[in-house]
């Protein structure tokens, strides 16, 4: 049942060993990969780091580490694009700390096949979904920095050489493919030659 093309890969944390078997069993059977099994938030925060899987299910309350602290751990350094809090506890409180760390999802014990499954698929659907808006958002303020100081240096141009918009951003544009080089290095080569 696993929902993206390539096989996904799951780290299982729980300090106990009849619900890592439990899991283990349902999401194997379902098209998942499981590439580890951790007893503890510190192991699995640095099994993370070394395996990177696509998905990570921890327990909240485990020994060493917590899974909340595991998860905010593994969410900042950006180990794993879906991290999933997998509890018996369904209070308000255990809720907002999984919700403050980052995790995508929040699914109670017991573990049933009909339950975890469609709730494991949307999380990593919108956690591919939200990586996808962040790699838009880092490309269009690349681009914005970009225009930025192409049109700051096509204004020091039009200032200094007395010429028109077209002219300047034609110049601009000779240069870059005279040295090879992108417009946004040269319009930077300019501004800091002018600023000078």
């Amino acid at each position: 049942m696993a929902s993206v093309e390539k096989e996904v890969t799951v780290l299982i944390a729980d300090d106990d060993k009849n619900i890592r078997t439990s899991l283990n069993d349902v999401l194997s059977e379902n098209g998942y990969k499981i590439i580890c099994e951790a007893t503890n938030g510190a192991e699995a925060f640095s099994q993370c780091r070394k395996l990177r899987p696509d998905l990570a299910v921890l327990d909240i309350k485990m020994p060493v580490m917590s899974g909340i602290e595991a998860a905010k751990n593994i969410i900042s350094e950006k180990l794993c694009p879906c991290v999933v809090i997998l509890t018996a506890f369904n209070d308000i409180e255990s809720i907002m700390k999984a919700s403050e760390a980052g995790v995508a999802g929040y699914i109670t014990k017991p573990i049933e096949k009909e339950h975890i499954l469609p709730n494991l698929e949307i999380c990593l659907k919108k956690s591919a979904e939200s990586a996808s808006i962040l790699e838009d958002i880092t490309e269009l303020k690349k681009r914005s920095r970009s225009h930025e100081a192409v049109s700051k240096a096509k204004l020091l141009i039009m200032e200094n050489k007395k010429c028109s918009e077209q002219e300047a951003f034609g110049f601009i544009r000779e240069l870059s493919r005279r040295k090879n080089a992108s417009m946004e290095s040269v319009a930077l080569g300019i501004i800091e030659k002018f600023e000078k």
